[in-house]
């Protein structure tokens, strides 16, 4: 009874919120946002899902995009900066500011195709690389049967500097050393398991050149649980 209550009183609260939010037209007559600033980003929406998502497929490039969103934020140490040393900017867009040094990190063999094709993007949007590469992402997620929509925050400042090397994990490291690598940029051993999920629409390209493009689950293009049930490629 008392769970009933607390849940019809959650149900009253967001209603509540949901009337009152306050939305703002946006420049283009057409879309609304919660926050002007926001309203950009439509056009750069429209932009990616018609140019680099096929026309909002769930693509080989929003697997790649996926990838790189992870690829440019996991640069980033807690260690690092409690020794005072540069760790990293993390989801600063410093993979593609400084495309020339971090795509020639070991761990990134293959993602400097991603990080050409949204290029032009940023060019021809008025968004920083750090913003375009998880908005990007965010999107490009939404267009796969069964995953979540993904909130996304806008206003990350350009990298000044490349994220360090050995900042990725390698996909033939051990498991101490993944979790390890994790820890030092703040994840719980569940959060990372829990982040694994995202390979349920990833593809092996780089890993194994005798099976390019081998996807590392049954439906490759479904943003379910089959890469924990019924791994493909291994």
């Amino acid at each position: 009874m008392a769970f009933g209550t607390l849940v019809a009183f959650a149900s009253l609260i967001s209603v509540a919120s949901a009337a009152i939010t306050r939305r703002v037209a946006c420049p283009d007559g057409v879309n609304t946002a919660t926050n002007a600033a926001c309203c950009a980003l439509f056009a750069v929406r429209d932009d990616i899902q018609e140019s680099l998502f096929d026309g909002g497929e769930c693509s080989e490039d929003v697997h790649e995009s996926l990838r790189l969103t992870f690829h440019d934020a996991i640069g980033f140490s807690l260690s690092a900066v409690a020794a005072d040393t540069f760790g990293g900017g993390g989801a600063d867009g410093s993979i593609i500011i400084f495309s020339s040094i971090e795509t020639a990190f070991h761990a990134n063999n293959g993602i400097d195709e991603i990080v050409e094709e949204q290029k032009p993007f940023i060019a021809r949007h008025n968004i920083t690389p750090g913003d375009f590469i998880q908005f990007a992402g965010a999107v490009g997620v939404s267009n796969c049967p069964g995953a979540p929509q993904l909130d996304f925050l806008l206003g990350r400042p350009a990298a000044v500097a490349p994220a360090p090397d050995l900042t990725v994990p390698e996909p033939f490291a051990t498991v101490d050393s993944i979790l390890a690598r994790f820890a030092d940029t703040g994840f719980s051993t569940a959060e990372v398991v829990a982040l694994l999920a995202s390979h349920t629409i990833a593809a092996a390209d780089e890993v194994d050149v005798t099976i390019p493009g081998t996807p590392f689950d049954s439906t490759p293009e479904m943003f379910d649980t089959q890469f924990f049930m019924r791994p493909s490629s291994c």
